[in-house]
């Protein structure tokens, strides 16, 4: 074999190698790995992969349903937050645990399992406490939803309100068995699409409680309207009678808007304009509340309803007058 031929050899097997070599970065700096094309989560670990968060195994895969460990579940909240961070020992998450840690996204002794297989409440936990301290996204106000829906909500007594934030917010919302898994581990693709939905609000299912069908005129009962009012935060009581009427009694939590100002320009009440703004309404006897319904329906509020009149109201009635 002549030299010429053997230093091209040589030539050929160093391109081979530095390609083998740098397969990993090609696939992380693309946004593709090969082994998550189709896959379930595909959409979310390609956009993770493009914006840095995530860059496979070393070996240009991504590995989509192998478990995912609490230091890499950890590493991708704060790099999709924060960003990388060195190693502060021989781990090459020690960083971002260390990090964690000093946030209060992790407990201590997570500091000596981080190599174990992260479980699904433990990724509501941690990244409920990401929610707080790195995006600023605050909790919702009450887990109600989680509570009357989830069966298992309570296998872990100091889990149920991370589960359930989680839950509500349509960030991981269990299984359609009523079921969260809780001590279920979690998979690298549910992990990505887990902290996407983190990163990316629009991304989420929210859980909202099931409207009530209503008869004609949007009649509801006094029942439904309660557990309307209860459970949903956009919820708006309004009573159409006049504010004389009003003062002389009306239902806790109601604000008086008088059908005449309210024909004269909704824009001009203290209706919320979001027209997925749930509002319940209701007068003395159901007339004036018929025509306040119509009216509301006419621009667009699409989630309207009536109790007809204060008469028929089950429960306590306020009054100012002494």
């Amino acid at each position: 074999m002549n030299k010429f031929l053997i230093n091209a050899i040589a030539v050929l097997l160093v391109v081979v190698v530095s390609i083998k070599a740098n397969v990993g970065y090609v696939a992380a700096a693309e946004g593709r790995f090969p082994d998550v094309a189709g896959h379930w989560a595909e959409e979310h670990i390609d956009r993770l992969a493009e914006i840095g968060v995530i860059s496979g195994m070393g070996d240009g895969l991504f590995h989509p349903d192998e478990l995912v460990t609490i230091a890499q579940y950890v590493a991708m909240l704060l790099k999709s937050g924060i960003g990388a961070m060195p190693p502060t020992g021989g781990h090459w998450a020690s960083g971002y645990m260390q990090e964690g840690l000093r946030l209060d996204m992790i407990e201590d002794y997570a500091m000596e399992v981080w190599d174990e297989p992260i479980i699904r409440r433990a990724a509501a936990q941690i990244g409920l406490e990401a929610l707080r301290g790195i995006f600023g996204e605050p909790d919702e106000p009450d887990i109600k939803l989680a509570d009357d829906r989830l069966l298992d909500l309570y296998a872990c007594r100091s889990c149920v309100w991370s589960t359930g934030q989680f839950y509500v917010k349509g960030i991981m919302i269990g299984r359609p068995d009523g079921l969260f898994y809780g001590d279920d581990n979690l998979t690298r693709a549910e992990a990505a699409v887990t902290i996407m939905k983190i990163i990316d609000p629009s991304l989420r299912t929210p859980q909202r409680a099931v409207l009530p069908d209503a008869s004609e005129y949007g009649l509801i009962t006094a029942d439904e309207a309660v557990r309307l009012l209860e459970s949903q935060r956009n919820a708006v009581l309004i009573d159409v009678r006049s504010r004389e009427e009003h003062e002389a009694g009306f239902i806790r939590g109601s604000v008086c808007i008088p059908l005449p100002e309210m024909a004269a320009g909704i824009h001009r009440t203290n209706i919320p304009e979001d027209r997925s703004t749930i509002i319940i309404l209701y007068c003395q006897t159901g007339s004036l509340s018929r025509e306040a319904y119509e009216m509301l329906k006419n621009v667009g509020y699409e989630s309207v309803y009536s109790i007809g009149g204060i008469d028929v109201w089950p429960y306590e009635i306020l009054s100012t007058n002494y």
